[in-house]
Parts: structure tokens; sequence; C-alpha cells
């Protein structure tokens, strides 16, 4: 079974920015601008608790979107969470909401909701684990690396998948002050035409990756046995729930690089999900493939 279409364009997208509306240093002309220089053909404006409503021409989609978010800064370990509704039409009160009843708000007008940055938000698994209905995770966040050194949330993903908990992985850019923290982490989503209703369903059919520069042609299953096929990176990781195997990774030969791999999941494994890293530290993640 191949999981993309050969048939199918890859469309690049962002699901996470910022603009003066918010806290961003950027307007929203100039945050969409930005994107369609870097050659984005969708973009998520992801205003704190002010929805943005959308727009589009014949370079970009601007999708309605915005984050909100519950912080808990005193009596204890300091941790917050942030969600965003990605397709988002309308605005809520989020006044003294709990994380769960945002996700509730969100889901109930049909959009796509990510929990964002958890390692930056010192999120504990238990949070994750009882947190319901979020649709993603996001993997990577470009400000949450470069500002904080906290950018990276693969563990999450991996420790609820071993608990049968299955969530979409994004990478994106969250980007704020559009010096370090723009034009890298980002979906790759394969559609047919540009509309937020053909990007939600191929989201929800896992017809994309996250990537902060690799691409991921195609990956194809046969039962057990998995394979990818890739641009060129270092090494290919097909990450489990197993302890160890030394079939997971596979490394490029010196001075080489690698454009196919394949893994056969073993006995105990419950999925495997597959990161291509690249030479100048680029990252592509897929999403799991459940056994």
């Amino acid at each position: 079974m191949k999981v993309f279409d050969p048939n199918l364009p890859f469309y690049k997208g962002n699901l996470h920015a910022h603009t003066t509306r918010s806290d961003g240093d950027l307007t929203p002309e100039e945050c969409i601008q930005g994107f369609k220089d870097h050659g984005y053909d969708f973009l998520a404006i992801t205003d704190h608790r002010k929805p943005f409503g959308g727009y589009q021409d014949d370079q970009i989609l601007v999708i309605p979107a915005a984050e909100y978010d519950v912080n808990y800064l005193s009596g204890g370990p300091e941790r917050c969470f942030h969600i965003t509704g990605i397709g988002l039409v309308h605005d809520f009160d989020q006044t003294l909401m709990t994380p769960q009843q945002i996700v509730d708000a969100i889901k109930k007008q049909g959009a796509f909701c990510t929990l964002c940055h958890p390692i930056w938000s010192m999120n504990t698994l238990e949070d994750l684990m009882t947190l319901d209905g979020y649709d993603a995770i996001e993997i990577f966040n470009t400000i949450s690396e470069v500002y904080s050194g906290r950018g990276y949330s693969g563990q999450y993903i991996d420790l609820l998948a071993s608990r049968g908990i299955y969530k979409l992985i994004t990478a994106v850019d969250d980007c704020h002050r559009y010096v370090r923290d723009a034009f890298k982490g980002r979906i790759m989503v394969q559609v047919q035409d540009r509309t937020w209703d053909s990007i939600h369903e191929a989201l929800k059919a896992k017809r994309f990756y996250a990537t902060t520069g690799p691409s991921i042609y195609q990956i194809e299953r046969d039962g057990d046995h998995v394979a990818v096929d890739l641009s060129p990176v270092d090494h290919v990781r097909f990450m489990t729930n197993s302890l160890y195997d030394g079939e997971r990774f596979t490394y490029a030969p010196e001075g080489g690089t690698v454009t196919h791999a394949e893994y056969t999941m073993k006995g105990c494994d419950r999925f495997v999900r597959i990161e291509g890293w690249d030479k100048n530290g680029g990252i592509c993640w897929s999403n799991l493939l459940v056994r």
C-alpha cells in the first residue's frame, strides 16, 4: 500500500503564525507576503484569541484560525496549554475555560485542533493522555527551538502511541519575530486543489508529512514491512515503541547519502514512524503507521 498518491501534488503550508493583531512583529499583510515570497501555498494566522478571517489569491490560501491558551504559572511547576484551531470561523470567550473545554469548543466548529509545543509548555505525559479529542501534536516548533531550546516534542508522540493514543504530526514555525523563527517548520500536503476543505480532508487521511528541510516522496507498507523514498539525507530513523532494535537506523555510507530505507516491524512494535535527518540539521517526519 502506498501512503501517497503518485498522481497528486504536494502543497507547502505553515499552520502556526502570529502578527501585530496579537504578539507578532509583522502585520497580517507583511506576514502573508513573506510566506508568498518563500513559496508557501497555504498559511494559518493563529493570533492569540483573535481568529483571522481568512484570505485567498492566486498564490496563497490563508485559512481562518486562532490560538487559545491556559497558563499555570503559580502554585506549582510552571506549565501551559496552547491550542490552535485551524478552520475556526467563530470566536469564543475562553475566559475560565479549561484546556479540555477549549478543545471541545474548537472541535464543535469542525476545526482541526492541534496541541502546540508540548515540551516548551512543560506538559506532562498525564496532561496529554487526559486531554481528549485534539487531532495533532506539533513535533517541531521553530520559535520554541531557536529562542528556548525546546522545539522538538517527538517523545510525547512515541509515549502516547506506546499507550495506544495516536495523534497526527505537524511541524510549524509559530513565528513572532520573523528573524530566526520563520519559514522553516512546515507540512507538505497532497491535495488536488488549494482549499481548506481539501487540505482538511488530506490531514485526516494522513496524506501529508512534516519537515524542516528533507522531502518524503513515498512510503509503502506491505503488512509489517515499511519502505520510504526521500530526498538525500544522512540517515533514516524508524521510531517504534521498542527499546532497542539495531535495524531501526539506516546510515549513509561515508561521504554518501540515503534516499531509500526499509524496516520490518518486530514482535512488540505497535507502530512505526519515520524520520529523515540531513547533514544540515533538517528533519522530515512521517505520520504514525499503526500496526
